[in-house]
């Protein structure tokens, strides 16, 4: 059962909101809170917010989830996120309800907070609910109701298995977002396309020179998220493969030269760590560089 905790009444938006704060819905010492929710609660339909993260898996039943003058019919098998400070409000529909609440502050993961740089912020235009895939939908479903059971039960190590499965769903939930994202595109990958090509011809003008992602963020004009999964998407490979593959590919060409010595070649094809060079090349052709430059100089010469 969901508990209210404590809850302040906030005018700063312009109307009437019930704001939930961490310090009391969170025990002391762990910033996370898992919950389930079996019947309808007055306080949720009211616009309110929190200074935490916030998951919503249904199980069972139906109710209608309403932000920013929007609102979406939430089913069995839909979850939603919102981001801290984001005022909301829940609509309960008739029937049984059943669902999964999971809280959390953003220290909870730790040094991995960077994944909720994928998750919806507050400025952003925030999906009100994600449907899930079948399987995807069974593994969301099993890993929450673990992370309950160790959440109530308090068993010896909670704590870091809490985190760890805390970890996965944020994961999981962040990949499925991106998916959806890049799905939802469709036609709008044409549109895209020429600036990746613009930032591919640069990139094999300027590959034996520092090639830095914000600089080509900057040539596509599109932004750190949009560049790196549209490169993917277009090329098949990151940026930092797809230029390791460049310049591994005219390292070979120099090694032919009877001139080059090995570290030669790693600067002149742009590397800037002889160590590294020699490990990525072997990795990728099988022998080191100077097995490769000694093995090509016996070889027929056509």
């Amino acid at each position: 059962m969901m508990q209210s905790g404590l809850s302040a009444d906030l005018s700063s938006l312009g109307r009437h909101v019930r704001f939930f704060h961490s310090e009391y819905e969170m025990r002391e010492h762990l910033p996370c809170k898992l919950y389930k929710i079996d019947k309808r609660f007055d306080l949720v339909q009211r616009d309110h917010a929190h200074d935490y993260y916030q998951i919503w898996y249904v199980v069972q039943g139906k109710f209608k989830h309403c932000m920013n003058g929007e609102e979406y019919l939430m089913v069995a098998g839909n979850l939603f996120v919102i981001p801290p400070y984001t005022v909301h409000r829940v609509t309960w529909e008739p029937g049984a309800v059943e669902i999964i609440g999971c809280e959390f502050l953003p220290e909870f993961i730790g040094d991995d907070r960077h994944l909720l740089e994928k998750l919806p912020s507050v400025f952003e235009k925030i999906p009100l609910k994600i449907i899930l895939t079948s399987s995807l939908n069974h593994r969301i479903h099993q890993i929450l109701e673990e992370m309950l059971d160790e959440y109530t039960e308090q068993r010896s190590y909670y704590e870091p298995l809490l985190k760890g499965n805390m970890l996965r769903l944020v994961s999981m939930i962040t990949r499925e977002l991106r998916n959806d994202e890049l799905k939802d595109m469709g036609d709008k990958l044409d549109k895209y396309r020429p600036m990746i090509n613009v930032a591919v011809d640069y990139i094999h003008q300027h590959f034996t020179e520092e090639i830095r992602l914000d600089h080509m963020c900057k040539v596509a004009m599109l932004s750190k998220t949009y560049f790196c999964d549209l490169f993917k998407y277009f090329t098949g490979k990151t940026l930092t493969d797809y230029v390791a593959d460049l310049r591994l590919k005219y390292a070979m060409e120099l090694l032919l030269q009877p001139q080059r010595t090995v570290t030669d070649v790693c600067y002149k094809a742009g590397f800037k760590d002889l160590a590294y060079f020699s490990r990525l090349f072997k990795k990728h052709s099988g022998m080191s560089p100077s097995q490769y430059k000694k093995h090509a100089s016996i070889l027929p010469k056509a």
